[in-house]
């Protein structure tokens, strides 16, 4: 089903990527906008969306507004407070879940489990499963970005992850693992707070934390690198892993949440057991034909699987039929 009108679609800037994709469609998309810019009221943050507008919060209530789509708990209630409606009564509501579930992994209850009057739009399979969902209807909407190209070039002999607040998120996100896959080949780190990585007691032999930097240099920077490391624990499906993918790099990954299904077997090596993941690592290091190869691969899974296309016309077809 093709959407048939353009929306108005009330979000939230919480995970940039995810919004750069989310923003690219048809409608008219509002980003509430707070004095203090702040995790509540961010607007574009400077981003180039010319399909989004910002709105004050203290003017959302004058907004017109189609339906909602929440990314965090605490966006139920600002909803019905700055727009006056009640989400999923008086104006239609969607929520997508980004994250696997917390504190346990198959006992968390989802905080939108207990009403059926807003659907729970889930990021991959594994979260839909592993959260206990109650009563709300769910279905997925896997990632989908724009294809940058295959920039990989790989001359580098280092491998490259892209991880926010490593220091901060710690074990979730294998932080602990660099240090150890280090002593097999260096590792560059960029993303938000990578610098403390350079810090003792954080510091680690052979990784170094690069900053954050804009997106198409960032891609740049990281297809230079021989392989893409991909170290988390327990978070959902990272668009950094699906970025890579599209660049065209060999993926080493740790086999936990989404990430054994996304990594074909031909398109790098995903393992629990972290020497399994070293030795990967060195082998993409003297292998050159080898780690080209299994780039591409990764490439034609990302461009079958994760296109921009799909993504947006699924969310069409939600947008349309909450509103219809």
């Amino acid at each position: 089903m093709a959407a048939s009108r353009i929306r108005s679609v009330l979000a939230w800037h919480v995970h940039g990527s995810w919004m750069e994709s989310f923003v690219s469609g048809h409608h008219r998309y509002l980003l509430p906008l707070s004095p203090d810019r702040g995790p509540d009221g961010r607007g574009r943050c400077g981003r180039d969306w010319p399909r989004t507008e910002e709105v004050p919060f203290d003017r959302l209530r004058d907004a017109d507004v189609d339906v909602v789509v929440l990314q965090r708990p605490e966006e139920l209630e600002m909803a019905h407070r700055w727009l006056d409606r009640r989400p999923g009564v008086d104006v239609p509501a969607v929520y997508v879940e980004h994250n696997a579930p917390r504190p346990a992994a198959a006992t968390s209850v989802h905080p939108l489990a207990d009403q059926s009057d807003i659907p729970i739009i889930h990021v991959t399979a594994f979260n839909r499963l592993m959260w206990d969902n109650g009563c709300a209807p769910t279905t997925i909407i896997e990632h989908g970005i724009a294809d940058p190209g295959p920039r990989y070039t790989g001359e580098i002999p280092a491998a490259a992850t892209m991880i926010n607040e490593p220091v901060r998120r710690s074990r979730v996100v294998g932080t602990d693992l660099l240090g150890e896959l280090g002593a097999t080949i260096p590792i560059d780190v960029w993303g938000i707070g990578t610098n403390e990585l350079n810090d003792a007691p954080h510091r680690r032999n052979r990784v170094t934390g690069l900053g954050d930097m804009p997106t198409a240099r960032l891609w740049s920077e990281v297809a230079h690198r021989r392989v893409y490391l991909h170290t988390a624990r327990w978070t959902s499906l990272g668009l950094s892993l699906v970025e890579a993918m599209f660049l065209g790099m060999p993926i080493v990954a740790v086999a936990s949440t989404m990430a054994p299904l996304v990594v074909p077997e031909e398109a790098g090596v995903v393992s629990a057991d972290v020497a399994v993941l070293g030795r990967a690592l060195n082998e993409y290091l003297v292998e050159e034909t080898a780690a080209e190869i299994a780039g591409k691969a990764a490439r034609s899974f990302a461009l079958a699987h994760f296109g921009l296309g799909r993504f947006l016309s699924q969310w069409d077809d939600v947008i349309e039929s909450l509103c219809a």
